[in-house]
């Protein structure tokens, strides 16, 4: 936690207390879980009432469009007849800049680009803002700089394609923001990513700088003076990006655009909103960055597209009919946990969007036109470790079923009282058999309302604000510590996971990558601990009481779930404690790891030794 979070969590904590009200029922249990600077650096001033207006709109919103698109597209992803990738193809492939010039960026012709279209099938999908790649790694701008590498002097294209989206978006009340690649540029020497024209990755600090100033700052301030009212501006890739230049960029976008919001891969922890590595999933709820009278999301995001975020020849056609449910619910389980959802599409090189694209996202607009109360503008779940995905309203909680086969539908934790059930999809709310006792409730619900890709039912309560039971894992009465990966908080949003498996993924990047477990011990003891992964060679990490720690090495039966013992962990107190685990010897960014949880078993002969100590 950073010295801002603490400050948020003071401010929060005093403001609960004032307004007599309970912490544990209002607002997310925030917990010192992290000391990173990945998010909270520039300090809750930086939530003006320009910015605190549309950070309202976003969290209403919930659901944008992601749009990928460059000369990349014009290689379909291949070079040399072998398919490399796509947005990132010219350093999959380590291109020359003047073979990149030659063979993308000068044929990039977007001829049958059209504005109008691009908002339509956003509207239609049921999507409330877009964010468009203004330049992506490859250092080129999509839209008329005066630099002169862009799109409109460079390819000799005599068309702006940005001004006209931003005046059609303006036209219409959509939302527009605009992707910039502000550290990695391949174009540039002193841009950091091209080793193969440039010698290395990283660059001399003045060579940086002199790009720095010269090109990425001078863009940004086009992109905010030029396009009209800018909802955000969303940075990525923040390497050599120190303090001082993550605030000049930050003053850059207020001084033009006060109110457009910048995304926390500005770098150094700066931003007005946390983003999750892409395809970033959580097991639990997050709410720790919301101030006491402004909810602030993370967001995460992933493509309709297959092998890249941009336009390929072999993945950006494919039909994905088949995962309209699995788009649906990606919505549902973000929105569930605290979250925004920005779903990437990939133009052609021509402009136009391909049908089968469409063709997924618009069967989320189908969906959310019939179920859209349980999304836009509803708050996460009342359970941090929601069982499924569920958001709620004052007086409502949705729970959201995909693929529903059973009759019945089980809730376990929650405890008001439920006056009424009904399915969203019914228009005439007719109310639905329900059996409710203490912390378990059971709903009938009919085949004839079961919907075709996720199913709402919506739950009436006697409370405003949903009531439920404790989740602080708690000890067993045999003296074992169960530490599921499922009943855990991540410290950093450089993780993911996986529902299905209840696993981590992309875990051992990075030794920021905590995994923080709140128990509430019975019985002190030494532990005997027994980790379920599949095993890496090269990992460790660092299980932690809040007085010993043991270092864990999952080695064996590499790429098979197994639980093995590997050493002892003594915790010496009782009451609410926090657990952790984090990377200490890491391994590659994205990795195979998956690890599905721990266990602590007691170990007899040492329980009276430790107690009495």
């Amino acid at each position: 936690m950073t010295r801002t979070h603490s400050a948020i969590f003071a401010i929060t904590s005093l403001f609960l207390c004032a307004s007599g009200l309970d912490a544990q029922s209002t607002v997310d249990s925030v917990v010192k879980i992290s000391d990173s600077e990945e998010f909270g650096s520039a300090g809750v001033s930086i939530y003006t009432p320009e910015i605190r207006e549309n950070m309202k709109k976003l969290y209403e919103d919930k659901f944008g469009m992601f749009v990928h698109w460059g000369p990349y597209a014009q290689l379909e992803g291949v070079w040399d007849g072998k398919e490399v990738s796509a947005e990132w193809i010219m350093k999959r492939a380590f291109i020359p800049v003047k073979d990149y010039e030659r063979e993308a960026s000068g044929k990039f012709k977007p001829t049958k680009f059209n504005a109008a279209d691009y908002v339509t099938i956003a509207e239609n999908a049921g999507m409330r803002f877009i964010v468009i790649t203004a330049k992506h790694h490859d250092g080129f701008a999509m839209y008329e700089s005066k630099h002169p590498y862009n799109l409109v002097d460079f390819a000799g294209f005599g068309r702006d394609v940005l001004k006209e989206l931003s005046e059609e978006c303006a036209k219409r009340q959509m939302n527009l923001g605009f992707y910039y690649s502000q550290s990695q540029d391949w174009h540039e020497e002193g841009g950091f990513g091209n080793h193969w024209d440039f010698a290395g990755n990283l660059k001399p600090q003045d060579k940086f700088d002199a790009y720095f100033e010269e090109k990425a700052v001078m863009q940004v301030n086009e992109l905010t003076r030029n396009y009209g009212n800018i909802f955000m501006v969303w940075f990525d890739t923040p390497v050599q990006m120190d303090d001082a230049k993550c605030q000049q960029m930050m003053d850059v976008v207020k001084e033009n655009q006060p109110g457009a919001l910048v995304n926390s891969r500005l770098g150094k922890g700066y931003g007005h909103f946390d983003v999750s590595m892409d395809n970033g999933k959580c097991p639990s709820v997050s709410k720790a960055t919301w101030l006491p009278d402004l909810k602030v999301p993370w967001q995460t995001h992933e493509s309709v597209t297959q092998n890249g975020w941009g336009y390929t020849s072999y993945g950006a056609e494919n039909d994905r009919s088949e995962e309209y449910a699995d788009f649906i619910y990606s919505l549902c389980r973000i929105v569930s946990h605290g979250g925004v959802y920005l779903l990437n599409v990939a133009p052609r090189p021509d402009g136009t969007l391909p049908e089968s694209q469409i063709n997924s996202i618009t069967a989320i607009g189908d969906w959310l036109k019939v179920n859209g109360e349980a999304i836009y503008g509803a708050d996460p779940s009342p359970l941090k470790f929601p069982p499924y995905a569920i958001t709620s309203k004052p007086g409502k909680v949705y729970l959201q079923l995909k693929d529903l086969e059973s009759n019945q539908v089980e809730l376990e934790g929650l405890l008001s009282t439920v006056k009424k059930a009904y399915a969203l999809a019914d228009p005439s709310h007719s109310a639905l058999s329900f059996a409710q006792e203490g912390s378990h409730l059971n709903v009938t619900l009919p085949d004839e309302l079961k919907q075709p890709h996720v199913t709402v039912i919506v739950l009436e309560l006697d409370d405003q604000i949903a009531q439920v039971v404790d989740e602080t894992i708690q000890q067993g009465d045999d003296g074992s510590i169960h530490l599921p990966v499922a009943h855990c908080e991540y410290a950093v949003r450089r993780i993911s996971y996986d529902y299905d498996e209840q696993t981590t993924r992309n875990w051992g990047g990075k030794t920021n990558q905590g995994l923080v477990w709140t128990v509430n011990v019975k019985t002190p003891g030494v532990f005997e601990v027994i980790s379920e992964d599949n095993g890496d060679d090269t990992l460790s990490y660092e299980l932690k009481s809040p007085t010993d720690g043991i270092v864990v090495h999952p080695k064996g039966n590499v790429g098979k779930l197994t639980k093995k013992s590997l050493g002892q962990l003594k915790i010496d107190q009782t009451g609410v404690i926090q657990i952790t685990a984090y990377p200490k010897d890491t391994i590659s960014w994205f990795n195979n790891f998956r690890l599905k949880g721990v266990e602590l078993i007691p170990v007899k002969e040492s329980a009276k030794s430790v107690v009495n100590q």
